[in-house]
């Protein structure tokens, strides 16, 4: 803790740069006709309005906080050790007990229902493991490549195709496998009941109004917390991960099913009306077609959420690709880790591209001179050796087609004549059916071809010798990179700095402040910027965590997470600015930003601990790789977004680029940067629970020490204490985003 000394040097520093600025103020307000102001006719009229207006409030909130900062180094002196909360509150209040009795006595009256349904999903996860582990890997390869192809198209499919190839490569097929099955399952499950829920929220407002704060808990309750009722009620295993993964990634699909369908407009839903249609035949024939997109990326979500916490369910004793991770993040093997990862980021890949696709529009073929290109870029049509390439490619394409073609038609006219004895509409509809889902059959068709040659002993099967690892490479490579000196330096050095300049002293600084003063300051803060009702409710919600005997583990991962949004802002702001201000730098990481926000957050731990090792500071900058694409994106969509005439009339004013993007730009694009502040401070809480695994500490160590002492009750009042910051940081920064919308008139 900083001495008495430095806390008063501190404070007279801070006194005197408060009466300078303050000075300042005075003095642009006495001699505002000698001030050069920035053309104001670029700026938004309601800003302009409320510029002046605004001026006295910012200076109250400059001193407001100055006051309090100054109030707090006060009690910081005086602090003897971390700050307490009260101990009759906390024993009194016996959340843990009461939530651990609680479970004892569902255990002791219905674990018999819960284990029931735990012994059905067990059979069909058995089931459904069985028929992936034991099929040909080209019938599995050709199950996942042909839909890719045919809804994504070429690129798509070679992608799909080296995934495949690299689960079989690295010699984790069997893991890649069981994975698969359980995600495969807990989708298919939320997707039913989602699609149902969904459709019922958007036919009563009653309905939504009861389900919306389910899922806002849901979904802003860490992925942790699912996997210890799990266990409790289902075993350990595959059933409790596919109900934990089930509950978990319900919320998207739910949400976006009710706004696909609310969102179908008015007079179409009167069009149909007029023209006699019932209720049910409005929501099957108008208004789910019409909302298919929204509910495609609901899937679309739901699926990259699934991914993310079967992985995490090795914990409760499933296997997959994140068994593979842990073990051996556990024995501190970076090369079969960084193997085991790549397997869950094409998995990953894979599957968010291909649901994309299927709720992507299909590509039309060209007409005239100009062929369609299926592999190379478009633009690229004028370059012989592209065209050349892709007219090879077509000839292929072409040739599959018709082969595929006639072999359909063979299909439909042996149903047609073989049933013809039967009824002839029965076999001429069934072979109008063949005939327009000629693709379904012909991949169909493929698939068991394989399967017969396969039971022929045909079929090509990869030998181990034909396997490749790079292992031994990574390992080697870590191994020097430890003793390098320059490397170890670097490491060390941004280490140091992050710990001893950054992490360290806020963390002392929350700990140790009392916690009224805390609670007093985020009341007054929630009063001001969002109102009094969401003040009292801050109040409670800091209450319970200090009742529940968590403060100082709540001080800690808001002082984490504050840490890594602002390395966040300090990196991807810069960012931001460079790809909204260069299409070239926006091409070049656009890819990438895109492989970042479809993977899991498991994944990132493993090159942190390649190259940091574990420790606290690992677990920030982990938090940071996860957190970083939003701040980036939304940094760059609000400057791209900003309409171009402003830029035109700053400089028509004489502005040079740092003057425009300083005082048009990035005052303008506040709201969307903020909404970056928002999505990063939600992320980097997500990926507490995971940081423990890796030396991070707070409340995500609680959670994890919960799990591993089977208690329920600690591990429901430590997540649910993640749950209730992400609450208070979620609904401040929205409601900053919102106040510089309306100054800027949107």
């Amino acid at each position: 803790m900083y001495s008495k000394n430095k806390i008063e040097r501190l404070s007279i520093l801070l006194i005197f740069t408060i009466d300078i600025a303050m000075s300042r103020s005075a003095y642009f307000a006495d001699n505002k006709s000698n001030k050069k102001e920035f053309p104001a006719i670029i700026m938004p009229p309601s800003l302009r309005a409320s510029k002046q207006s605004e001026l006295p409030r910012l200076y109250w909130t400059l001193g407001l906080a100055c006051i309090g900062f100054l109030i707090s180094l006060l009690l910081l002196s005086l602090a003897e050790g971390a700050s307490v909360f009260p101990p009759a509150i906390t024993e009194s209040f016996a959340f843990v007990e009461w939530v651990n009795d609680a479970e004892d006595w569902l255990k002791k009256n219905y674990r018999w229902f819960t284990r029931w349904i735990a012994g059905g999903i067990e059979e069909l996860l058995y089931l459904v493991e069985d028929f992936f582990l034991l099929s040909p890997w080209l019938v599995i390869a050709a199950m996942i490549v042909l839909p890719a192809l045919h809804f994504g198209g070429l690129p798509l499919a070679l992608l799909t195709l080296v995934g495949v190839l690299f689960w079989n490569g690295v010699g984790l097929w069997e893991s890649a496998m069981q994975t698969l099955a359980l995600m495969g399952l807990a989708v298919i499950a939320s997707v039913m009941i989602g699609l149902l829920v969904g459709v019922w929220c958007s036919q009563s407002d009653r309905v939504e109004a009861v389900v919306k704060p389910i899922l806002d808990t849901m979904q802003t309750m860490p992925s942790f917390v699912y996997l210890l009722p799990a266990v409790f009620f289902f075993g350990i295993g595959g059933p409790p991960a596919i109900i934990a993964t089930m509950i978990y990634a319900l919320p998207p699909v739910i949400r976006l099913t009710s706004l696909g369908i609310r969102q179908v407009p008015a007079n179409t839903i009167e069009a149909a009306t007029s023209y006699g249609s019932t209720r049910r035949q409005l929501l099957f024939k108008v208004q789910i077609p019409l909302a298919l997109p929204s509910i495609m990326m609901g899937i679309n979500q739901t699926i990259m959420m699934a991914l993310g916490l079967v992985v995490l369910a090795t914990f409760i004793g499933a296997e997959g690709l994140g068994s593979e991770v842990w073990k051996a993040i556990y024995k501190l093997k970076v090369g079969w880790a960084l193997e085991a990862g790549l397997c869950i980021v094409f998995m990953a890949i894979i599957f968010d591209r291909l649901s994309l696709a299927l709720a992507a529009p299909k590509r039309g073929e060209y007409k005239g001179d100009r062929i369609l290109f299926r592999l190379l870029p478009q633009s690229w049509q004028y370059n012989p050796l592209a065209l050349g390439v892709e007219t090879f490619i077509n000839a292929i394409w072409y040739a599959v087609s018709r082969v595929s073609q006639y072999w359909v038609e063979l299909w439909a006219l042996l149903v047609l004549f073989g049933l013809r004895w039967l009824s002839h509409a029965v076999a001429s509809g069934l072979s109008a059916w063949l005939r327009r889902h000629g693709y379904f059959i012909s991949t169909v068709s493929l698939i068991l071809l394989i399967w017969w040659l396969d039971s022929l002993g045909l079929v090509f099967h990869a030998h181990e010798d034909w396997h490749f690892s790079m292992r031994q490479p990574v390992d080697e490579m870590v191994a020097w990179l430890t003793v390098n000196p320059t490397f170890i330096a670097f490491t060390k050095g941004l280490k140091t700095f992050v710990y001893l300049y950054m992490l360290h002293p806020l963390d002392v600084y929350l700990t140790h402040l009392p916690w009224y003063f805390v609670m007093a300051v985020f009341v007054l803060v929630s009063w001001l910027s969002v109102g009094w009702r969401f003040a009292l409710v801050c109040s409670l919600l800091l209450l319970f965590i200090g009742a529940s005997d968590l403060w100082e583990e709540a001080m800690l991962t808001l002082s984490s997470v504050l840490v890594s949004v602002l390395i966040c802002f300090v990196i991807g702001m810069p960012v931001g600015i460079l790809t909204a201000r260069s299409r070239r730098a926006d091409m070049l990481l656009r890819p990438i930003l895109d492989a970042m926000q479809t993977l899991p957050s498991f994944v990132y731990l493993i090159p942190v601990l390649m190259f940091f090792g574990g420790n606290i500071v690992s677990a920030v900058i982990a938090t940071v790789i996860y957190a970083l694409p939003p701040v980036i994106r939304l940094t760059s969509l609000g400057i791209s977004q900003i309409p171009a005439t402003y830029n035109e009339v700053a400089t028509s004013f004489g502005s040079n680029t740092r003057q425009s993007l300083l005082k048009v730009q990035l005052p303008m694009a506040l709201p969307s940067v903020m909404l970056g502040f928002n999505q990063a401070v939600m992320m980097a809480l997500a990926m507490q629970v995971v940081t423990p695994l890796i030396g991070g500490g707070g409340l995500g160590r609680e959670v994890f020490n919960a799990l591993n002492m089977s208690d329920t009750g600690a591990g429901l009042a430590s997540g649910t204490g993640i749950v209730l910051l992400a609450i208070i940081l979620d609904r401040l920064s929205q409601a900053w985003s919102a106040k510089q919308r309306q100054a800027l008139g949107y």
